[in-house]
């Protein structure tokens, strides 16, 4: 049953080493995260701690001691193991919450059903019908998603870029926080305009539905806001400057020294308990946070409103939404067309009032240049001002009309089709309406910029603000 050369980047350094030590305990890493049953070494790793709390419970120096006495009948294991269970309900120290004692019935249980897992790998003969388990916890937990103020908080009391890039990252795409820590950077797409994409696929201790039950595709992806996008890339450059060699292959999230080495969820989750106790956000229901780390999955979903249902879940990676890489690529449009449309709702900071001025400098430019009527320039600058942002306004402007936006040049008599943002677009050729129109319009930011461009070929069109320039080309 011995296994060589373990890789186990994901269990800390003491479960690694007593795995290591300890034949008996070995086995059950194997039957669990084994290379037959490839299951999660998070897992793996709270089994092999029941297993060292219950020996230093019944006295013994190590696991093979411990199983040579059950076997030997100087120890009960029924016995043992029944009281053990009562010591936890009452006495055991929590790890979590050092002002209380006694673990809840559901961290009881997982000690339990670690032991019995290492009783069954060792031949430990125990009547498990006559062992009463704990039920499930009585008290309900309340827990709720938070809101964009509470979230505006949260970020502002995280002190660490790698912390701040996961809080954006986890409310931005709604992935479970073990899947997204057990994401390497060549699993991010950034080559998008304004979204990033994250690739997840089908690998040992990530939870995918079983193929056997008809979930054979072997990916899912998911998205990130654009200024989630900005935080995530602002921490991976802070790694390189800091002398991490940063490749593919490099978990994209890591240890707060920066040294390469993976994080955990239960590890991030006592630090985001901390940045919760920080903020003044750290009310608790019973034993959990209100607003515990996985409520940031809630506030993703809860906030994706008017999309497809079905890219919804898949987005957060639920049962049976795998594809095929060909799949995707064939669906891919879609999806963004679809994320899009929530990316207002998952923004967490509010967009500065400069920077939606801009904005409407831009698209009324671009409609001026394009000859539409002063009549249905203003009427569109009303639709805007009352709006949330330019989408909502070109789509109230759409309903205003009977007909598509027509120009006042020749070409009045063909309507006008909006042109559709592709992953090439920037930010600011999304708002270009007219399909006949060459011209394609950019933002310069700053005059370094503003010279390449000018240098490039565009044509400036008029000073937006200080430090940037609407150019055409």
């Amino acid at each position: 049953m011995a296994i060589d050369n373990i890789n186990t980047p994901k269990m800390r350094k003491f479960a690694k080493e007593y795995m290591e030590k300890y034949p008996s305990v070995k086995k059950v890493y194997t039957a669990i995260a084994g290379n037959r049953r490839r299951g999660s070494e998070v897992t793996a790793e709270h089994y092999i701690n029941a297993i060292s709390q219950f020996v230093n419970y019944i006295g013994c120096s190590d696991p093979e001691v411990a199983l040579v006495d059950i076997q030997s009948g100087k120890i009960d294991a029924h016995q043992k193991l029944d009281s053990f269970i009562d010591y936890a309900l009452d006495e055991m120290p929590s790890k979590l919450y050092k002002d209380r004692k006694g673990l809840s019935h559901n961290s009881v249980r997982n000690l339990a059903f670690g032991i019995k897992k290492w009783f069954e790998q060792n031949d430990v003969k125990v009547n498990w019908d006559k062992i009463e388990m704990p039920t499930g916890t009585e008290t309900i937990e309340h827990d709720r998603a938070p809101t964009k103020e509470e979230l505006r908080t949260i970020v502002k009391t995280a002190f660490s870029s790698r912390d701040r890039a996961v809080i954006y990252c986890n409310s931005a795409c709604g992935l479970r926080i073990n899947t997204l820590l057990s994401l390497n950077v060549g699993d991010v797409d950034f080559s998008y305009p304004d979204v990033a994409r994250f690739t997840v696929e089908r690998k040992a201790g990530r939870k995918f539905g079983s193929r056997r039950s008809g979930s054979s595709g072997n990916i899912f992806v998911s998205w990130i806001t654009p200024e989630a996008k900005k935080v995530l890339l602002d921490y991976l450059e802070e790694r390189k400057r800091s002398g991490e060699q940063v490749t593919n292959d490099s978990p994209l999230f890591t240890d707060y020294r920066n040294t390469g080495k993976s994080i955990n969820s239960d590890a991030f989750t006592k630090v985001y308990h901390r940045i919760l106790q920080r903020s003044g956000l750290g009310m608790k229901s019973k034993n959990w946070y209100v607003l515990h780390i996985h409520t940031l999955r809630k506030y993703f979903r809860s906030n994706c409103v008017g999309v497809d249902a079905s890219y919804r879940e898949m987005w957060m990676g639920h049962k049976g939404q795998y594809l095929d890489i060909s799949y995707f690529r064939a669906e891919e449009q879609r999806h963004l067309e679809e994320y899009r449309k929530v990316i207002q709702h998952l923004t967490i900071q509010e967009q500065k009032k400069d920077d939606k001025n801009i904005q409407k400098q831009v698209i009324l430019t671009m409609l001026k240049l394009q000859g539409y009527s002063d009549e249905k320039i203003k009427l569109f600058e009303e639709i805007l001002q009352r709006s949330k942002d330019s989408d909502e306004a070109f789509e109230e402007f759409r309903k205003l009309q009977d007909e598509p936006m027509q120009k006042t040049n020749e070409d009045k008599t063909k309507p006008v089709q909006e042109h559709k943002p592709t992953q090439s677009d920037t930010p600011q050729q999304k708002y270009t309406v007219s399909k006949h129109s060459p011209n394609k319009y950019t933002v310069a930011k700053g005059e370094e910029e503003l010279v390449r461009k000018l240098d490039n070929g565009w044509n400036l069109v008029q000073t937006l603000s200080e430090d940037k320039y609407l150019l055409k080309f």
